[in-house]
């Protein structure tokens, strides 16, 4: 008994989960709202792990730790699990319920959606360029011996390019090759779609398939949901608990002009939505945030996409198909943060480090470099360190400069893929303005 009580921190946590089943129970609690008081609780209960985490012995640490590993991770893979089925049954379906004319509409949705999240990756890289510049980042650092090489590479734009071809759809599928998986699920909608139109009672079974099993991925996808609070607890709760302040003192210039950059691309990104889309920023933010919240705490976009399309599809009344195929194409291209203001910082942080000067070539160097490579680099994992290989190689500097920064970088991942999930969702409302015609029926959920 006394080792019990010497030992009650083990105990706040699961003493946490039952508080927030037990408001789960209570109507006036909604699921937002449980979200949000599990970001507080989370935050709390981490600073007081942390704070007794040397007065408790091994087993109990062990214990703690395994037990928000359990939960954070779980609620992770319970979201992964909902992404291909999510997007190879949505996408069919939305195109077996598109109308007369799916391939000028698929043209627009995609030359828009592409066109613009490369857009926002290259203004991204210049703000990011501008920030660093404005505060001097780097100036005083100094450049270790060595750093970080990623698992992963890019191998160019044609190999890309070629990779996101449906070769394999089952190999697609294991690889979590998300791209090519979306490509077969539209290739597959339009053969539905054009045999419904002139054979109609050999596609009737098909479409029946699609649809109850587009409805039975819908409702598992609100099941999961429904576990948010509960994964939002765990994953606060382990950051807190793990991530000291004193990683902060040597790099503080970084750390404020990356999240300033960050913030200045968010704030774009809803100016554009208030602009194009006419929808006011509070009516926006109310609708997002519970997505937003999840991508800042999870710090996965593909865990995002099936948060991603809901939101999209029941707050902002987005088309089924622009929904399901915007968030699978945001999640591996583009990418803002990860892949525009992240490597731009570096380089403002690399040219520092090595005394040379930013020129205008180099600027706008930068800003197409990190614009092509978010066609390859995008949605593996690491993702922002592969995208500051590309640059930095690409500008002859060293890439040693990551090691400066990688001690904090899951700090500042948190804001970053926030970011990107926002430069996706605002990509999705702009671009399904205008895009399906008024006659074109929404499936309803």
């Amino acid at each position: 008994m006394l080792n019990l009580l010497q030992n009650w921190p083990i105990l706040v946590f699961p003493a946490l989960l039952l508080l927030l089943f037990s408001l789960e129970k209570k109507p006036r609690f909604s699921n937002n709202l449980r979200i949000f008081i599990s970001l507080i609780l989370g935050i709390l209960s981490g600073m007081l792990l942390n704070y007794f985490h040397s007065h408790l012995t091994p087993f109990s640490n062990q214990f703690i730790g395994q037990s928000l590993t359990l939960v954070s991770d779980g609620y992770m893979e319970l979201l992964r699990m909902l992404v291909l089925p999510l997007i190879l049954t949505s996408i069919i379906h939305a195109f077996i319920h598109l109308g007369d004319h799916p391939g000028e509409i698929i043209g627009k949705l995609l030359s828009r959606s592409v066109g613009l999240l490369l857009l926002l990756t290259a203004v991204a890289s210049a703000l990011g360029m501008a920030v660093g510049l404005w505060l001097h980042v780097g100036q005083q650092l100094s450049l270790p011996s060595d750093g970080p090489i990623p698992a992963h590479h890019y191998t160019g734009l044609v190999d890309t390019l070629l990779g996101m071809i449906p070769s394999n759809p089952i190999a697609a599928m294991s690889n979590d090759n998300t791209v090519a998986i979306a490509i077969f699920a539209c290739l597959l909608g339009i053969s539905a779609l054009q045999i419904y139109k002139k054979e109609r009672q050999h596609a009737e079974n098909f479409k029946d398939f699609i649809t109850s099993t587009f409805h039975m991925v819908k409702q598992l996808a609100r099941l999961v949901i429904r576990t948010t609070p509960y994964g939002v607890l765990a994953l606060l709760a382990k950051i807190s608990s793990t991530q000291g302040f004193h990683t902060l003192i040597g790099i503080a210039h970084y750390l404020i002009a990356i999240h300033i950059a960050v913030i200045l691309v968010f704030i774009l990104q809803i100016i554009l939505i208030a602009l194009f889309a006419r929808l006011s920023p509070w009516a926006y933010l109310k609708k997002a945030y519970p997505t937003l919240l999840v991508a800042f705490t999870t710090r996965s976009s593909f865990g995002c996409l099936p948060l991603s399309e809901e939101t999209l599809h029941d707050r902002f009344k987005v088309s089924q198909l622009t929904a399901s195929f915007v968030p699978s194409m945001g999640a591996t291209l583009g990418m803002s943060a990860c892949a525009g203001v992240f490597p731009a910082m570096l380089v403002v942080m690399a040219l520092a480090v090595t005394h040379q000067p930013m020129t205008v070539s180099i600027f706008l160097m930068v800003m197409f470099i990190n614009t092509i490579a978010s066609l390859g680099i995008s949605g593996i994992p690491g993702t922002a360190f592969v995208a500051a290989t590309v640059t930095l190689t690409a500008m002859g500097l060293p890439y040693a400069v990551v090691g400066l920064v990688q001690g904090v970088d899951s700090i500042v991942d948190m804001s970053r893929t926030a970011t990107n999930v926002n430069g996706t969702l605002a990509t999705a409302i702009i671009v399904d303005r205008g895009l399906v015609p008024a006659n074109v029926p929404t499936p309803s959920l």
